[in-house]
């Protein structure tokens, strides 16, 4: 980043612009547009002060370094000679992974690592690696290369080296079991799926369809739920029907995503895959160091939809010490969420209009959107027209609390605001695209709204590390996402739903428990009532997401540990008609019990005896998570979950119990390192 006289970074400019902005005859002003909720206001502000107004943005990112790579490339062929000494290379893969990092994509120099990498991977039997080599390979364009003859024999030569292994691949892959086979017939159906491919998805996680039909409207969402406003809850999502525990009720896609600092070089920046698995190779980025892919596929995908409007600028997202390294990657998901919409209106507009201007302006149509927001008009998305996940419209109904904010909160938001804006117009600028002030003003205001949105919005992206010692699958965050249909969920701490993250950051909503028509489905946005004490749960959730929480966990300050005690329920009514003691040595013999509410009897002997062996089924589902038999395990606890729901009141231990075991299952299902 640079400053007219010299270079800055966004710690700097942020507290030089913040120190700028609490005096007068800022502050005021800015403070009375804060609690009015005006953004324009807000920014034209900011950018009247001359600190702000005259900082410019430059190129900042981790370019190739053909040098060191030329070392690192003599390192791997064992000529580096200490004392005269030539020493070989004992992890050679790493040194070569290395060098095609730092090697520009148009030198020889790459070409030769990227067939070597191709090549070791080849000679150690790891053909499935062989194989994304040479599609990265045998993707580069002729013309990214020079033009002399000698350099396009060398292209030519390796690209036939890439060739020649990937048939020997083929031939090594021997595909004998039923799965593999259907992998071959995939393969041969369809020109459009590589065979190395199919043999990739075969071990990738299977992302799950939701039960039922697609809803008509929501259209991520089962049929099941359907949307619904009041004054009290907002939006917010009902049951249509009787919804049983481990059923999926959303299936979707971010409408933008980005990539915690300290998962750039572990996880795949597109696909947010492991990259420490057996079977994973590192991608590099065609113009920069820092972001890694684990496939040639997803590199291409990548920089077609947002990774070319951040690469020359990266380091102005991670390449400072501001706050938290979360906040970082939620500065690049604010960035990422204009890119979204920016590129999906000019998707529009190129199949619209045959017309093309001679200087392309930059279109500020979705801009204006942000700065002229009426909730009324978008108040029938999801109800009475569609609610699409990639609909920008979708993200300017999101939920802000601009107004609740704190100005000084506003004030840091509006100051990164402009700063991601300037970044944006700096990129434009390098394509030709001219933005006018009014256009920036409009571009900044866009970012404040998105940096509130994802305040109260935004989701991780999880993956579950395998805890060997525990058997227990633990979460850990790599990213942050916008996902607009999962956003109209409101809070519990005691949630009737869990979600997961899958690849490319796609997250899957199943249900914990039974729900019953007409009931509202409830996400945990972070405290439960399990981990945390009530009152913490409240004052996070105030600070956080403006709202008082009135979950039953809540209302009723359910205690954790709970009693070892459960309490049998009337099946017709739901009434309390007695207790069981989960120490065998307390228990009463009670043959029947009649509620004294509507006088059904029932009998606790038979339902007793029905617990002991429903329990036997949990504990025998635990043996099977503990060798790795997740699929098998899962039914049963689900079986489980609905027998407790079915006969005992909430909370219990038991219940809790089996949501966790459920939850532990669905971590496996989805992204794993």
């Amino acid at each position: 980043m640079s400053f007219t006289k010299g270079y800055i970074n966004f710690s700097e400019f942020f507290k030089v612009a913040y120190n700028a902005a609490i005096v007068e005859p800022y502050a005021n002003r800015f403070k009375e547009f804060s609690e009015k909720g005006d953004r324009e206001g807000m920014i034209k502000i900011l950018i009247d002060i001359p600190y702000i107004e005259n900082v410019k943005i430059v190129e900042s990112y981790r370019g190739k370094d053909d040098i060191k790579a030329a070392e690192l490339y003599r390192k791997s062929r064992g000529i580096i000679a200490k004392d005269g000494i030539v020493h070989e290379e004992t992890d050679k893969s790493s040194i070569l992974t290395e060098t095609l990092f730092k090697a520009s994509v148009n030198s020889r120099l790459f070409l030769d690592a990227l067939l070597d990498c191709a090549q070791d991977c080849y000679n150690s039997k790891a053909f499935v690696k062989c194989l994304k080599y040479c599609e990265c390979m045998l993707a580069l364009p002729e013309n990214l290369h020079d033009k002399t003859t000698e350099y396009l024999n060398d292209f030519s030569e390796c690209r036939k080296a890439c060739i020649q292994l990937e048939r020997e691949c083929y031939k090594n892959l021997k595909v004998s079991s039923s799965q593999d086979k259907r992998l071959r017939k995939k393969y041969n159906k369809s020109q459009s799926v590589t065979f190395e491919n199919a043999l990739i998805e075969k071990n990738a996680s299977v992302i799950p369809i939701v039960n039922g039909k697609q809803h008509t409207v929501l259209k991520s969402c089962s049929d099941a739920v359907e949307l619904q406003f009041d004054e009290k809850r907002g939006r917010h999502l009902i049951a249509t029907r009787n919804i049983k525990a481990g059923s999926v009720l959303i299936v979707e896609t971010p409408f933008a995503f980005s990539t915690n600092k300290e998962a750039l070089d572990r996880n795949c920046l597109h696909c947010h895959i492991t990259l420490k698995s057996s079977e994973s190779v590192k991608i590099p980025c065609h113009f920069c160091q820092t972001v890694s892919f684990c496939s040639e596929k997803c590199r291409r995908e990548a920089w077609q939809m947002y990774h070319q409007y951040e690469c020359f600028i990266f380091d102005a997202f991670y390449g400072n010490d501001f706050e938290s390294m979360q906040h970082t990657s939620h500065l690049l998901l604010a960035y990422r969420m204009i890119i979204s919409a920016f590129l999906s209106l000019s998707t529009e507009q190129i199949n619209n209009n045959t017309e093309k201007s001679k200087i392309p302006f930059m279109n500020d149509n979705f801009l204006r959107d942000y700065v002229t927001i009426k909730n009324k008009e978008y108040k029938d998305l999801g109800i009475n027209k569609a609610y699409c996940t990639y609909d920008y419209h979708t993200i300017l109904n999101l939920e802000t609390h601009c107004t609740k904010i704190e100005s000084s909160i506003n004030l840091a938001r509006a100051i990164e605001a402009i700063f991601l804006a300037k970044c944006f117009t700096f990129v434009l600028s390098k394509m030709d695209v001219i933005c006018l002030k009014e256009s920036f003003i409009y571009l900044a205001v866009a970012m404040l709204h998105n940096l509130q949105a994802i305040n109260c919005n935004a989701y991780e992206i999880v993956e579950n590390i395998y805890d060997k010692k525990t058997h227990v699958w633990e979460p850990r965050n790599i990213g942050g996402a916008i996902y607009p249909s999962i956003s109209l969920i409101n809070h519990s701490c005691y949630p009737n739903v869990v979600r997961h993250s899958y690849p490319s950051g796609t997250v899957v909503l199943r249900t914990l428990r039974f729900i019953g028509k007409g009931t509202e489905i409830l996400d945990c946005y972070g405290p439960h009532w399990l981990s945390e004490k009530r009152l913490s749960r409240l004052e996070y959730l105030w600070k956080k997401y403006c709202f008082l929480c009135t979950c039953e966990a809540c209302t009723q300050n359910w205690q954790f540990p709970l009693p070892e005690t459960m309490n049998y329920k009337c099946k017709m009514c739901s009434e309390i008609i007695g207790t069981i003691t989960l120490d065998e040595k307390h228990t009463q013999n009670v043959s029947s019990k009649q509620c004294c509410k509507c006088n059904k009897k029932t009998d606790l002997k038979k339902i007793k005896n029905q617990f002991r062996k429903s329990v036997e089924k949990r504990l025998d589902a635990i043996s099977k998570m503990y060798e790795g038999h997740y699929e098998q395990a899962l039914p049963q606890l689900l079986e489980h979950i609905q027998f407790i729901e079915k006969c005992f009141t909430t909370p219990n231990m038991e219940a809790i119990k089996t949501q966790q075991c459920i939850i532990q299952c669905y971590n496996q299902f989805g992204c794993t390192s």
